[in-house]
């Protein structure tokens, strides 16, 4: 029933007063498409790897609270999980500032290895920007291919 689901697309290009900058990434992840999206579906381990996260809880099964230390402050806000296909994306947005959307999807390339695309629109500077969504993927795909690791040791 994927043509009932809403299009992320939309997500990504809703518009507030402030400029948005978008950057897209990806990162092949050594471990299956379903250990990949279990791993970044586990929304209050976030900060594990979005580094200036500081604290992500649930509210409810769409809103999440979350502390945020991007400038050496720390800010707080709520986000909201737009759209939630499982094994294959999920996007998500800022409800209570507006300065970030974004997109993960996960394509399998083999049985072992996954392909993960972050897309963020954000107020951030295109290079900054960049550079945090590259950061981001580097972190995640650590982070599974680690708990692999331990998992087989």
């Amino acid at each position: 029933m994927r043509a009932s689901q809403p299009n992320e697309e939309m997500f990504l290009h809703e518009t507030n007063s402030v400029a948005m900058n978008a950057s897209q990434k990806t990162i092949v992840v050594d471990a299956p498409v379903g250990k990949v999206y279990e791993q970044w579906s586990r929304i209050e381990d976030l900060p594990k790897f979005i580094t200036p996260l500081r604290d992500v809880r649930r509210i409810d099964d769409a809103r999440f609270s979350y502390t945020w230390h991007p400038n050496g402050s720390d800010q707080q806000g709520v986000f909201h999980i737009v759209l939630q296909i499982p094994g294959r994306r999920i996007a998500w947005r800022t409800l209570s500032n507006g300065f970030m959307s974004g997109v993960v999807s996960f394509e399998p390339r083999s049985e072992q290895e996954t392909e993960v695309t972050l897309k963020i629109r954000s107020i951030f500077d295109p290079p900054s920007l960049s550079r945090r969504v590259e950061e981001y993927l580097r972190n995640f795909k650590r982070l599974v291919e680690h708990e692999r690791d331990s998992a087989t040791d």
